[in-house]
């Protein structure tokens, strides 16, 4: 036998065919979890690093399956769907929850790896027997199969590198041009403190019994204005600190616009230091600090990664052998103490996003737990988590004695009396229980979603009396600007816009109305 005819032997036998199968099938999960994702959480490295993930997995399976080979030919034939099932296993799982009607069943039995994974064992090798004796499967069946899932992969990039390559540009005046900033004398440092999903009081004793009043009255005593009607103008993150930093109402400019300025912006790096805020501030001075309990300082335990090993088999591990736990974000404890560093400088201005109390639930009263099965979970496990409110209490009660303890320390370390404003982006969701968030809320969850923490520590040289013309955080710096440094921003009307944008719904003045 020539050389030549041994290398053809060898490129297109059965371990080559099988290889390049596998690979395809690892590819596509990351394809089609790509295509899903927002362009913000699934960038080039988190993609190419987990499709990197899944060959590393297919490789691994291709070589049981050339062991197994050795043994048994019939035996081989498993490795195959057993493979699929674990590329697959998450939305396996999610589908049979789906399904299934009855809660207790599917928390005790289709939520728990212990049982789910030796059932989906025994459901694989019941399809594949069923299956076996209508279609002998040959190398004949791999390749049509592969072209296939190649053709599904290439459509499923296709549609993610679309959302990746789009931009969009700013098409009106900002609302800051021409603005510029009166200098103090003396600097004072600046500390924007965010608490995910953060209830207004009210809302914590009618939807989750829980009296919020002794922490409010705490930060009162040393000299914060409490808002105690403080509003949201969005139901969603991503749209409510993009407006602030940029100090626009998305609400009420184009849809282009809107895109430009909340693009590229997640939990692990809204990009502060380019916002319209630190530009102004740095104009007179001021050097920008962004930090965040979601920054991650590996690719590897990235929002979409995280994801992606979620979806496969790998989230049937114990947590304790999840090794992207033990590095992926909410860090809240070291972010706020990253925070409290700054405490000596007095020509800072800190943005510190924190994703407590928002689920996950990580925290209790008295500080970390074993956390969450999940941490990327999919859409209807976080809509179910938000019903968990004593887990919720728990969370906060913790994010309430960091605030505490953060407060003391930057007022005590300050070189010159701070300005801190403590808030919320959004509150919680505890009645939304079908559908999407963004659909058309029923009344309870629009004002439970709306209503946000607020709460203002003001330097002497403010004017303390311009907190009161808005209740809504679209106007927070706004009225910080006019009141400490000089300005004539715009105070917008205390509006809220529910939905995505380009499918807004205004409800004027922050008061709900059945849509009709």
């Amino acid at each position: 036998m020539s050389l030549l005819t041994r290398v053809r032997g060898v490129l297109i036998g059965p371990s080559v065919s099988v290889a390049i199968l596998f690979v395809s099938i690892g590819l596509f999960t990351v394809a089609f979890l790509a295509g899903e994702s927002p362009p913000s959480q699934s960038p080039i490295s988190a993609v190419t690093w987990s499709a990197f993930v899944s060959a590393f997995i297919a490789f691994g399976f291709v070589a049981v399956w050339l062991a197994v080979r050795r043994v048994s030919k019939a035996l081989s034939r498993l490795v195959l769907p057993g493979y699929i099932t674990f590329a697959f296993y998450g939305y396996f799982q999610g589908f049979v929850s789906d399904v299934v009607a009855f809660d207790f069943i599917r928390n005790r039995l289709f939520f728990s790896d212990r049982i789910f994974l030796p059932l989906a064992v025994v459901a694989t090798l019941l399809v594949y027997f069923a299956a076996s004796r209508f279609v002998t499967w040959n190398l004949t069946i791999a390749r049509y199969t592969l072209v296939l899932v190649l053709a599904l992969t290439l459509w499923n990039f296709s549609l993610w590198g679309l959302r990746q390559s789009q931009s969009y540009s700013f098409e009106t005046e900002r609302a800051t041009t021409g603005v510029v900033l009166d200098r103090p004398d003396d600097l004072f440092p600046i500390y924007w403190l965010l608490f995910d999903g953060y209830a207004r009081d009210d809302v914590l004793e009618r939807h989750f019994g829980f009296d919020n009043s002794p922490f409010l009255d705490q930060l009162e005593s040393r000299g914060f204005v409490v808002n105690r009607k403080a509003i949201t103008n969005f139901m969603a993150t991503g749209l409510v600190l993009p407006g602030q930093m940029e100090l626009e109402n998305l609400g009420a400019i184009d849809p282009v616009s809107a895109r430009s300025l909340v693009a590229d912006r997640d939990p692990a790096h809204w990009r502060f230091e380019e916002s319209a805020l630190a530009r102004l501030l740095g104009d007179i001075g001021y050097r920008s600090v962004e930090l965040s309990s979601e920054r991650s300082t590996s690719v590897a335990t990235r929002v979409f990664p995280i994801s992606f090993y979620e979806s496969t088999g790998l989230r049937a591990l114990p947590p304790r052998l999840q090794l992207w736990r033990r590095s992926a974000g909410t860090g809240f404890i070291e972010n706020m103490e990253a925070t409290v560093a700054q405490s000596g400088a007095q020509d800072v201005l800190v943005f510190s996003y924190n994703y407590p109390p928002h689920p996950p639930y990580l925290f209790s009263a008295t500080g970390p737990t074993s956390g969450p099965r999940l941490i990327q979970p999919d859409f209807k496990t976080r809509r179910e988590e938000w019903q968990h409110k004593d887990e919720y209490v728990g969370q906060l009660e913790f994010v309430n004695s960091q605030i505490l303890q953060a407060v003391e320390q930057i007022m005590a370390a300050s070189p010159a009396p701070p300005l801190i404003i403590i808030q919320s982006d959004h509150g919680p969701a505890s009645n939304w229980t079908e559908g999407k968030i963004v659909a058309d809320p029923n009344e309870a969850l629009f004002y439970e979603r709306t209503s946000i923490l607020s709460a203002v520590l003001l330097p002497s040289s403010c004017e303390r009396s311009a907190l009161e013309e808005s209740n809504s955080s679209v106007n927070t710096f706004n009225l910080i600007l006019n009141s400490c440094f000089g300005t004539q921003m715009p105070v917008h009307a205390d509006d809220v816009f529910w939905g995505n944008i380009g499918a807004l719904t205004r409800y004027e003045d922050g008061v709900w109305s059945e849509v009709r």
